[in-house]
């Protein structure tokens, strides 16, 4: 399924601000892991049901990949800065890890600062990518498929991300060449699976307090973008509540936290992990773990 930019809103690619990716087919690609229904959910999508922690990625919506959310900041900063052309995604269903799609990255943007990726006393750059094709297959490949018939023996060892060669990218896509494309089903998944969210807990994503799904129509507040090294007031804002509030720094890390505090305007909700936007005021980067608010 290849991206449809025909009428394309103006925040969305190729408009705005996102540039056109560099990608460099002799390159090492990405591999990368994520969760997925497979209890409820003939089709591997990522775990939209997810109690305490409704997945947005992979957005298969917007093709869009770290708009929605926070995951996997290093790979989609490491794919921009080398010019990795895939990414391809695996997944685990019923105890044993499978291949189920892939994205060619087309374009990407620098996203507002989040404070969750404050280290090292400033705030890291968050990239965000959408491809410009993908494919997502059925039935998915198991990984010893995958090994037998590429020799690929590296997919076999544990990993939640892998950096592959190009000459193993070439042999993923010939898997990918012989089966056909299933995303449409996917997205059909997708939608179903909302409404199960929305008919026992109002919401499609319930911990997100999020009544419509995802596509480029409801998806402009998660836009706003910014040129690296760029400063539009709310990096310093967001910097200058750090010191203002006590906060303790080596506490702002996200792993093993449900409790969070938006810092501009003062909503308390609980995620298992951390969201873009305020579910409360639908802004972003002031979310911060509330252990590291100092009282």
């Amino acid at each position: 399924m290849r991206y449809e930019s025909d009428g394309a809103p103006d925040y969305a690619p190729p408009n705005g601000s996102w540039e056109e990716h560099q990608a460099s087919e002799d390159a090492q690609s990405y591999l990368t892991l994520y969760y997925c229904e497979d209890e409820i959910s003939k089709y591997p999508v990522r775990e939209v049901t997810k109690v305490n922690d409704n997945k947005s990625d992979p957005n298969l919506e917007t093709m869009s990949y770290g708009l929605c959310s926070t995951c996997t900041r290093d790979i989609r900063s490491g794919l921009v800065k080398n010019n990795r052309p895939y990414l391809f995604f695996c997944t685990n269903i019923k105890g044993e890890r499978h291949l189920t799609g892939y994205y060619h990255i087309g374009w990407y943007s620098l996203g507002p600062p989040l404070l969750t990726n404050y280290r090292n006393g400033s705030i890291q750059d968050d990239y965000r990518l959408v491809a410009d094709e993908m494919k997502w297959i059925y039935p998915p490949i198991s990984f010893e498929t995958v090994a037998d018939e590429t020799g690929f023996d590296g997919i076999l060892t544990g990993f939640r991300k892998k950096l592959i060669s190009s000459e193993t990218t070439d042999a993923l896509l010939g898997l990918f060449e012989e089966r056909e494309d299933c995303s449409q089903q996917y997205l059909d998944e997708v939608r179903r699976l909302e409404l199960i969210n929305k008919r026992y807990h109002e919401y499609r994503y319930p911990t997100w307090e999020r009544e419509a799904g995802f596509d480029w129509g409801s998806v402009q507040d998660y836009v706003g973008t910014m040129q690296a090294g760029e400063d539009n007031g709310t990096k310093q804002i967001l910097e200058t509540k750090m010191e203002t509030m006590n906060i303790d720094p080596s506490l702002i890390a996200s792993e093993s936290v449900s409790n969070w505090v938006c810092l501009l305007c003062d909503h308390e909700f609980e995620n298992e992990a951390p969201l873009k936007l305020c579910p409360n005021c639908d802004n972003g980067g002031g979310i911060i773990p509330a252990r590291a608010i100092n009282t």
